[in-house]
């Protein structure tokens, strides 16, 4: 718990003094902070989750030939961090889009372009010949199994990118062993305390319905920085 409160509060002094404890601990303590922080989004998003209804839903038809649909419509998958959009893409706070429109369809990272497919693809996927907003509920219910399944790989990459990149920037902190003592491992106990503030910051950002710009880019420069100060403390003694 002191770590915690030291490492969320800056406190460079006391997160340097802690370098020389075993790197197993450090990893210990990335894996456990990654797994809380998406086990309380994913609890939450689970919990809080609805079912697709499709009273609610404009009517709308796809057929091999296309797609037709009165007006532009989305509707949230918020388990799946998905937002299906029918008609046109528009801004959204899910990573995941599903695109229905006019030139073909698309399954994309939001904020991505990518190139749209004929709605035959979809429909042969799906093994249907024609696919209406009746049929949304359905196959929404019946991918349930898939809930599970999406969680558990969302967290696995999510730790594993954490790993990495906590292993490069520990290896660009050795830069430094021409100005302070520093070795590896110690340079890695160091910037996996820095994840910490960033970390709860995201976790934040996920569960309130708004968009930061870049928030992956801030998030890894934040906890550079964090490296990098702490590093500095270590001169000062």
């Amino acid at each position: 718990m002191e770590q915690l409160l030291a490492s969320l509060g800056f406190r460079f002094d006391k997160v340097q003094a802690w370098r020389t404890q075993s790197i197993w601990k450090s990893i210990f303590y990335v894996i456990i902070m990654v797994l809380l922080a998406n086990a309380l989004v994913f609890g939450l998003k689970w919990v809080n989750q609805s079912s697709v209804d499709v009273t609610d839903l404009p009517a709308f038809t796809v057929t091999k030939q296309g797609i037709r649909y009165e007006k532009p419509f989305s509707f949230d998958l918020e388990t799946l961090d998905l937002t299906v959009m029918v008609g046109e893409e528009r801004k959204t706070n899910a990573s995941q889009i599903l695109l229905l429109t006019d030139a073909g369809w698309g399954f994309k990272r939001s904020g991505v372009s990518t190139d749209l497919r004929e709605y035959s693809s979809l429909l042969d996927f799906l093994g249907k010949s024609e696919l209406t907003n009746r049929d949304v509920g359905t196959i929404f219910n019946d991918l349930k199994w898939f809930y599970p399944l999406y969680i558990y790989g969302a967290i696995m990459i999510d730790l594993v990118i954490h790993l990495v990149i906590i292993s490069l920037l520990a290896l660009a902190g050795l830069s430094f062993r021409r100005f302070v003592s520093i070795r590896y491992k110690e340079a890695w106990t160091i910037t996996a305390y820095g994840i910490t503030a960033p970390l709860v910051v995201r976790t934040v950002i996920t569960l309130l319905p708004i968009s930061v710009p870049m928030l992956s880019v801030l998030y890894w420069a934040t906890v550079g920085i964090f490296a990098f100060m702490t590093i500095r403390k270590i001169g000062d003694e």
